[in-house]
């Protein structure tokens, strides 16, 4: 939570947390939010009134509601007294969803994935070599599910393949992705020559892996910028 508040904060935004009890949304609504984001109780009676609190404190008076429940059933009851609000279902939640639609509803940025300001040691060679195959070693300066940006001064050409292995997180866990190179040049806030890298389809694993690096470094997610 604290990292999604440091994102937030960085468009202008407050992150304001509240349990869902009268006292609680009374005194959020003092706050005047431009947005709710919601995750209902699992209990059905808890989350019926919690939904209720919601749309007549905030929905019936125009402001912006996002609905995260666990599961289909949940969803169809929180929309049976939410009505036509934006729902996420899913556990645990997909924090690049929740981005995603706050990104909509704010326009915060015209981004489609969560990017981190990164100086991760990355591994890099063209993909489909010997195990025992060299590969060079650079510094990967930003990040997100779709793609990163690798500072090198030897970049591979646009529309080669390349396979990068980075850790992610404490100890000895890393990620090996393969991508393509799409643009080469100056990286972003005048960092020196390299590759922009676009991962191929990532597997459960793999993304769940990485969602996980982003969510611990949201506090550096980035503006808007290239590849």
């Amino acid at each position: 939570m604290l990292g999604l508040a440091q994102a937030v904060l960085k468009f202008g935004h407050q992150l304001v947390t509240a349990y869902p009890e009268p006292i609680e949304v009374e005194r959020a609504e003092r706050l005047g939010p431009s947005m709710v984001v919601v995750r209902p109780p699992a209990e059905p009676e808890a989350r019926k009134r919690c939904c209720e609190l919601i749309k007549a404190r905030f929905k019936e008076r125009g402001i912006p509601v996002i609905a995260c429940v666990a599961t289909p059933e949940e969803e169809h009851e929180v929309r049976a007294i939410l009505g036509s609000v934006a729902i996420l279902v899913g556990s645990p939640l997909k924090l690049n969803d929740l981005y995603l639609r706050m990104n909509e509803m704010f326009d915060l940025a015209k981004r489609r994935e969560l990017r981190i300001r990164a100086e991760l040691v990355v591994a890099h060679r063209e993909p489909g070599g010997l195990a025992t195959d060299h590969y060079n070693y650079d510094t990967m300066r930003s990040l997100s599910l779709g793609g990163c940006f690798i500072e090198s001064q030897t970049p591979y050409p646009i529309g080669d393949s390349i396979e990068v292995v980075f850790c992610v997180g404490a100890g000895s866990r890393s990620l090996s992705i393969k991508g393509k190179v799409i643009r080469v040049g100056t990286g972003d806030y005048g960092n020196a020559t390299g590759m922009g890298i676009k991962f191929d389809p990532l597997g459960d694993s793999e993304r769940s892996m990485l969602e996980s690096f982003l969510m611990s470094h949201l506090g550096t997610l980035d503006l808007p910028a290239a590849l």
